[in-house]
């Protein structure tokens, strides 16, 4: 599988250190809007092309797949080009700000028999498995909640009056987008669409959220999902049950470990054995390579739920994404 990226940030070379762990996984070209920066991250990372101009870079045959990481309002059209052209393609979280342009996206992935995957990390973990297995001896679920809260390091600047694309509106940019989403990912993964949804949010003059408390109703139970950029906790996510509960004692991107306690017994689980980024890069790549158009479209059916779920959270706070 030989990948192409859009984006030169910090979540690129991560992503790209954790996806070489992966059988025959290797990375041909980066696109920058600077040659400079394409050229540095390139050198720095051994990309053998760099591209200014995305449609050149979406010509070149020895690409197989897109991996999307550019600002959060412009997923939308370079997953779309990429698909256009004949590429698979591998479109960092959140997937879309907007369920229509979420819809088309997986309709013409499905149209051209290509595999569109979100790349949010949580749902492919091995831990997130063991979870569902366990959820049945908590008995009637009573509570849900989970905290992922990091004081962004851009926050001191938009105090100050600097907007960068994490705080934007028109960069589709806030705390649920950024960080609470891996939140509603968990949630969603492993007990479907709520019955109704309620967002409280602390907003920048802007509309921004720069925090809040996600309140899901699944009827006989409740989850509350925090997230923020311009504080921080101990973060953790907790299912709790008449028998007993699972604690994730980490932020719910990672699921570090796992504690599950019932009242009799009691057991910790170690942490999977390979980067967090690299199980979603194998995922993507057994779906190309057995053309797995049904789980595909299980994946494809969460992200837009997800998304559904987000744009409803933000239309009750004023904050309408185009893309």
């Amino acid at each position: 599988m030989r990948i192409g990226v859009i984006g030169t940030g910090s979540i690129v070379t991560w992503f790209m250190k954790s996806a070489l762990l992966a059988k025959d996984v290797s990375f041909t070209a980066v696109y920058s809007r600077k040659q400079e920066t394409g050229a540095k991250f390139a050198s720095e990372n051994n990309i053998e092309k760099v591209y200014t101009n995305l449609q050149e870079m979406m010509n070149d045959k020895e690409i197989d797949a897109i991996y999307v990481a550019s600002p959060n309002s412009l997923h939308y059209d370079h997953a779309k080009l990429a698909l256009e052209n004949n590429k698979h393609v591998l479109v960092e979280k959140p997937f879309t700000g907007n369920v229509k342009k979420a819809e088309a996206l997986i309709k013409l992935a499905q149209d051209k028999e290509l595999i569109l995957m979100e790349a949010i990390c949580n749902v492919h973990l091995p831990h997130m498995e063991y979870i569902q297995k366990r959820i049945p001896e908590l008995g009637n679920l009573k509570v849900v909640q989970a905290n992922f809260s990091q004081y962004s390091s851009r926050y001191n600047a938009l105090r100050d009056g600097t907007v960068m694309n994490v705080f934007d509106p028109k960069m589709s940019g806030g705390a649920l987008a950024d960080i609470n989403i891996y939140n509603l990912h968990f949630t969603v993964f492993l007990f479907g669409e709520p019955k109704s949804v309620k967002y409280y949010a602390n907003q920048y003059k802007n509309g921004v959220d720069t925090s809040g408390v996600l309140i899901l109703d699944y009827g006989h139970f409740v989850a509350s999902l925090v997230g923020a950029k311009d504080s921080f906790s101990y973060n953790l996510a907790q299912i709790q049950g008449e028998n007993g509960y699972i604690l994730i004692p980490s932020n719910t991107s990672s699921l570090e470990s796992v504690v599950f306690e019932t009242h009799d017994t009691r057991k910790d689980v170690v942490q999977q054995d390979k980067p967090q980024l690299y199980y979603q890069v194998e995922t993507f790549k057994s779906l190309i390579e057995n053309k797995d158009f049904e789980k595909r479209d299980a994946l494809l059916a969460h992200s837009l739920a997800v998304v559904k779920i987000a744009v409803e959270a933000r239309s009750q706070i004023g904050l309408d994404y185009k893309y």
